[in-house]
């Protein structure tokens, strides 16, 4: 049964979905996350203010939240330009003075960048639900002074940061530009590569929230399955190390718009790539 619980930060309104498990451990998700999806855009203009101080709590609590339940070890950096000022940070040179989201994992798991990307995406729709601007940036930035600034233990490393602040309600002209060099989004069919008979609302829902999931490094390297009742997901090309990033950036839009048509389930790895369960 579905459940929900208002509560209000200063005019911003959070809507508690339904507790899922991923593996052993539980994840609330939450209705406007899956919101969220649509509104999304990656944003390359920050504003030369900082993040309201109410937004900086609720992000670090989903940060802390993540963290206890996954083993990452997330960390949210204030004054985040100082580490972006100069540089093309992945595919369009970031402005302005946003924070960042360190997303940082033991080495030592398997799984480290499907989960950066699974659990890295969920703060990216928090943060968009808030009203903020995000963009994943997984190639050049200052990653030495970066780590710098970071509270690691020895088994763990930086996979990639995400941009976060506040934005002007539209794109400027070369925010525009880079948004169309960057391509267009995949389309359906594109997307899922196999079926067999008709799709469920679910699967649909799914894939169209899929479809617009960003990329670390605006690749398209992910395909989905659906044969014999059963959904998959999987990589379909090396996107430049990020692709299982990427995997795990779809995994988590996909989920949200399964559930947003009733299905609960949870990933599970699988010979032919993750299965939906």
């Amino acid at each position: 049964m579905k459940r929900f619980v208002r509560t209000e930060y200063n005019s911003v309104i959070q809507l508690k979905y339904r507790t899922v498990k991923k593996g052993n451990v539980e994840m609330k998700l939450q209705s406007n996350w899956h919101t969220a999806i649509t509104q999304r855009t990656s944003r390359r203009s920050y504003q030369k203010q900082s993040i309201e101080p109410q937004k900086t709590v609720q992000i670090k609590a989903l940060i802390d939240e993540i963290n206890e339940k996954s083993g990452l070890h997330i960390q949210f950096i204030e004054n985040g330009n100082r580490f972006l000022n100069g540089f093309k940070a992945s595919y369009g040179l970031i402005t302005g003075m946003p924070s960042l989201i360190a997303l940082v994992g033991n080495t030592r798991d398997p799984e480290l960048k499907r989960s950066v990307g699974y659990y890295g995406e969920f703060l990216v729709l928090e943060c968009v639900s808030l009203g903020l601007g995000t963009c994943w940036i997984s190639g050049t930035y200052d990653r030495k002074e970066c780590l710098q600034s970071l509270n690691m233990k020895a088994e763990e490393d930086l996979v990639c940061v995400i941009a976060v602040g506040n934005t002007a309600q539209g794109k400027g002209i070369k925010e525009q530009l880079v948004s169309r060099l960057n391509g267009r989004k995949q389309t359906f069919d594109e997307l899922l590569k196999e079926q067999d008979g008709n799709l469920p609302p679910w699967v649909v829902s799914g894939i169209e929230a899929a479809r617009l999931a960003p990329s670390a490094v605006n690749g398209k390297p992910i395909g989905y399955r659906f044969k014999d009742n059963r959904l998959t997901v999987f990589i379909t090309k090396k996107n430049h190390g990020a692709e299982t990033i990427d995997l795990g950036i779809s995994m988590a839009n996909f989920q949200l718009g399964a559930m947003h048509e009733q299905k609960e389930g949870t990933w599970r790895k699988a010979a032919d790539g993750y299965s939906f369960e």
